[in-house]
Order: structure tokens, then sequence, then C-alpha cells
């Protein structure tokens, strides 16, 4: 990665104590090629009018972090120009959400809303950070969470390891931008080398530091890395505005924004504002999602019998927290057997369900719940006592056949009484859209609906025994004219 030191000359926007004239595009100096399943947060900055005309690739000019499904932050200097202070309007910007800029299906978003933190100083910048409201929000890609002042000194402490991500330039000697994102492995500085002009060493290479004429440790990081074999690895041209990321998966957080250096992978460190001194901006910007919670209430729960086990259903509670699993426990009052099970909850979805299975029949269980979140788990929920019974398995319908005049043929497979004789199964459709359902008796391997309307019907075979009943997996059909 280069150290991402200079904004875009090529948007007449430049930032930061040593500024270049290279025109920003597209990586980092020495990184590696970025993995979009850890980074997927990480969008560009377009030009509107050069991406209708040239693509994204030309028209890429810094980096951002999408932070919640509405909000990116960015480096103020990408959106201020550094001579005459003029704001760029919503309307020239675009967002690109894909790890490639040359990908025809990169997504793009426009944005309505443009927020720069008001005391950003061009001269020194110093509270160099924004935020873009989107057009509309991305609610499919996962956010980043800016640091919070509470968590920063375990995350940015000297020696941390921080990750920079970005579409900047990969060479100190000429202009090689790539279209796949960058990723840069580098160290946080002491405070003494980021406005104390103290020299830090890492990996046997001297860096300089920066004095307080040009580094304010208070609002801004000092970072670099170097490999094995001396080579410096730094942000650089086109990277201005991306992230710097401390901690791994659910406990990564956004610790910096690049911002500006001294020439790219140099002996001196590049230099981030500090996300954590900006928090109360971006939280007035709306660019800070909620605070985690530990789920403080249990989840709903369902019990269904089935034959030789019980399926359980969850519903979590609305309690601000975020669930990502439940899990459900079986237990035997009298012998003192447990069994459990687990369902993961896809985001944005509020239930889910688990089948503990190797139940006794006849027995009756206590059936018990939790919900779960990065955080921890909830209260139990329950005890819901059920007992596992052979119920039977209903058959599956293999094909609908049209007959006309509002009929339907079906073919089916056997259902399963599972010891207790089966006594009904009937195939019943239901509208789709409402209202009233058809159904018939089954006799054998083939059955006929009749009176079904031009529309379209879910149709399941229901099997019932004295014990419970089941039905198959559905199919549509539309009714025959």
């Amino acid at each position: 990665m280069g150290v991402l030191a200079v904004a875009c000359a090529a948007t007449g926007i430049t930032a930061g104590p040593s500024l270049a004239s290279t025109p920003a595009a597209p990586l980092v100096v020495n990184g590696d090629p970025g993995d979009p399943s850890r980074h997927p947060y990480l969008v560009s900055l377009l030009l509107a009018g050069r991406y209708t005309e040239d693509g994204p690739f030309q028209a890429q000019f810094c980096g951002g972090t999408l932070t919640t499904p509405t909000t990116v932050v960015t480096a103020a200097h990408c959106l201020v120009d550094e001579k005459t202070g003029e704001q760029r309007p919503a309307s020239s910007l675009l967002v690109g959400i894909g790890p490639s800029l040359r990908d025809p299906a990169l997504r793009v978003v426009k944005v309505s809303q443009v927020t720069v933190n008001p005391d950003y100083a061009r001269r020194t910048a110093t509270n160099d950070i924004a935020v873009l409201t989107l057009a509309e929000p991305v609610t499919d890609i996962a956010t980043l969470r800016p640091v919070s002042p509470d968590e920063a000194p375990a995350l940015t402490s000297p020696g941390s390891i921080v990750e920079v991500v970005g579409w900047g330039n990969t060479s100190t000697s000429s202009k090689l931008f790539p279209d796949v994102f960058r990723v840069g492995r580098l160290v946080v500085f002491p405070d003494a080398s980021c406005g104390g002009n103290r020299q830090f060493t890492y990996n046997g290479v001297v860096f300089n530091g920066f004095d307080s004429s040009e580094a304010d440790p208070r609002v801004m990081v000092c970072a670099a890395g170097a490999t094995n074999a001396g080579t410096v690895i730094d942000s650089c041209q086109g990277d201005s505005g991306g992230p710097l990321v401390a901690g791994e998966g659910g406990a990564a957080r956004l610790v910096g924004v690049v911002s500006w250096g001294e020439q790219c992978a140099s002996r001196f460190p590049g230099v981030y504002t500090r996300v954590s001194s900006e928090f109360g901006f971006l939280q007035s910007a709306g660019a800070v999602p909620a605070a985690p919670v530990v789920p403080t209430q249990p989840p709903a729960l369902t019990v269904t019998v089935a034959s030789g086990g019980l399926i359980v259903g969850f519903t979590a509670a609305d309690d601000g927290s975020e669930v990502t699993a439940f899990a459900a426990t079986a237990l035997d009052p009298v012998t003192g057997q447990a069994l459990n099970c687990v369902a993961d909850l896809p985001a944005g979805q509020a239930t889910a369900a688990c089948t503990i299975a190797g139940l006794a029949n006849g027995t009756a269980y206590q059936v018990t719940g939790i919900s779960g979140s990065a955080l921890g788990n909830s209260p139990v929920a329950g005890p819901v006592v059920a007992t596992p019974a052979p119920v039977p398995t209903a058959g599956r319908i293999v094909k609908a056949i049209p007959q006309g005049r509002g009929k339907v043929a079906f073919r089916l497979t056997p259902s399963a009484d599972n010891g207790s004789p089966l006594t009904a199964q009937r195939v019943i459709c239901t509208p789709t859209a409402g209202g009233v359902a058809r159904s018939a008796d089954v006799a054998g391997s083939r059955v006929v609906v009749s009176g079904l309307r031009p529309v379209k019907y879910s149709c399941v075979l229901r099997a019932d025994n004295a014990l419970g009943s089941s039905q198959s997996a559905s199919i549509r059909v539309r009714g025959p004219r």
C-alpha cells in the first residue's frame, strides 16, 4: 500500500502537510490483494460525471467505509477544495460497492447529503473527516462500526496491528493503480513519533517522526508497516478517505481514516484521522449505529411434536440486541438426559427453527431455549413440556396435472403412519393471494381437486393419525379454466 498521504489532484482536491500532484486512482504500496469477505464495508468514491463518461476505474478518487446502511465515513479533504474551501455537492458524487473498479456489475449508489466536520482545518488537516449520506440504504453489506473513545486505547496503543485498505497507487516511482483493492498490514506508532519528532523502529526499519507543527496525536494516528526484508508498507494516492481497521471479525473497528503523509512508502509513517476523537461528530451525522447490547429478553418458543423428535421455533425478542443464533435443549426430567439443537439466524430475520432429534416417543421432555449475540446469551425461555409421538410423515406431491374446468390431478408418494394408523389424507390447495381453499380426500396415489379458480394456489398433502398430523412441502399450481 502506498501512504495515502495525498489526495486526488485529478479532482482538484489535495490534502495534508505534504501534497503531491499525482492523479488519484485506485491502491496500497507493498500491500496484498484484498479479500472482499474480510472488508465488505470498503467503498469507492466516484465522480458522477466522469463515471458516466469513462467508468468507475477512471472516476474513483477516494475511498470510504460503510458504517451504517445509509452512511459512509471518508476524509474531508476528499470533499473540500484545498484552495477555495468549496465543498463538493452531493449530486457530483457516487459510491461504488464492490472490490473491482473494472467489474461491469459494480454496484453504484447516489449520495443525498455531504456532511464535513465543521472543525476541519485545511491547512493542518486536523479533523479530516466527513460523512456521506446515501440516497438509498445498503442493507445486504456488512458495515464497520467506528471505534468509541472507550474502545480505542486497546486497539490503537503503540505497536497495535492495523490494516489499511484501498485502491491507491502501488508504486513509489510511477502511477500504478489496480482495479481490485489492496490491503496493507501496519503497526500504530507511539504518539512521540506522531507529534513529538521521535524516530520509531519497526522490523529493522527506522522511521522518522513528525513534530508538533505537523501532526497532532490527539486527532491523528500515525502508522506504517515493514516486511522482514525491510520493504515499507504504506497507503498512497487514491487511498484517501479509506479505512484503517483494528480487530477481527465482529470485534473489528474503524480506528482511522486515510488522511496525509510524506511521499508514499517513505521513512515517514502515514497519518490517519483518529476516529475516536471524531466520535461525537460521527454520532451527530448518524454514522454510528446504536451500541450493541446483550439480549435481555428470552426468545418466544413454539414446539411442534414429531416422531422421535421435537421441532423448536424461535422468535427473537425486540430488545435492541443483534441476535445471531438460537439454541434449544430437551431435558428428560427422570433420566437427566438432555439433547440440543442450534439454529442460526440470518441477518435481517427474527425467526428460525431447529429439530431436536433422537428423543423417545411417549416421553415428556422439558424444552428450553436461548438466543445469542456476539456479546452474550439471553435469559432462558421455557420450559415447555412436549412429548414426541409417532405422528405420520406426509408423502410428497410428485406431479400436478391440469384437467380443465377447475380440476387438477395430483400424483402422490405414500405417507408413513409411523406405527399409528392414518385417519385421513387430503390434498389442500390454498390461493396464494388469499381466498377459499379447495381440497380432496386421498384414497391411493392419485387425487383430483375440483373447484379451482384460474389463480395461483399453494398445494400440500396432509396426513393425520390419532397423535397428530404433518404435511408435505408445497407446490404451486394455477387453476385451469
